[in-house]
């Protein structure tokens, strides 16, 4: 396995622990996507989409690792997950659960759904071997250990 496929999976794994957003009543703690900081960086990841289509769709520098994070509410309770296989496809979004559930029930590791647009709450992609977008990794950096904090900017585009 190539070192930008070894960064991704372990990027990927630390953020799967810290992208879950939850409310007050559920033990996974994460941040609400009512926090300030949370709600801005959700919007810009949503202001930002179609560039990151525009990108997954040419490629044109070597872009890889493309990830998606999709908001899933289920019964008040709302949960992120990661999806690393998705498409676009006759104006649908389809993805594919890429983490199990800590909150939610109405989906499990491994679903194919459709997702809109406004659901779609982070994206990623990899170049020259740092990742453009993860903007919501930057109002976590505060609740998170210098030393991971230093980690997530070495590979982050804009940190």
């Amino acid at each position: 396995m190539n070192r930008p496929s070894q960064t991704a999976l372990a990027l990927i794994g630390v953020l799967l622990t810290l992208v879950t957003a939850c409310s007050k009543r559920d033990k996974v703690v994460g941040i609400g996507d009512d926090d300030p900081e949370m709600a801005a960086a959700i919007a810009k990841a949503q202001q930002t989409l179609p560039q990151f289509w525009q990108v997954f769709d040419k490629r044109e520098h070597g872009e890889s690792n493309f990830v998606l994070v999709v908001r899933i509410t289920d019964k008040g309770r709302i949960e992120h997950f990661f999806t690393t296989d998705f498409e676009r496809r006759d104006g649908k979004t389809m993805v594919t659960i890429s983490n199990a559930p800590k909150i939610v029930a109405s989906v499990k590791l491994g679903d194919r759904i459709e997702i809109p647009a406004a659901d779609i709450t982070d994206w990623s992609y990899m170049r020259d071997g740092k990742y453009a977008g993860m903007f919501t990794m930057k109002p976590r950096f505060k609740y998170m250990p210098a030393d991971q904090v230093e980690a997530f900017k070495k590979v982050m585009a804009d940190p």
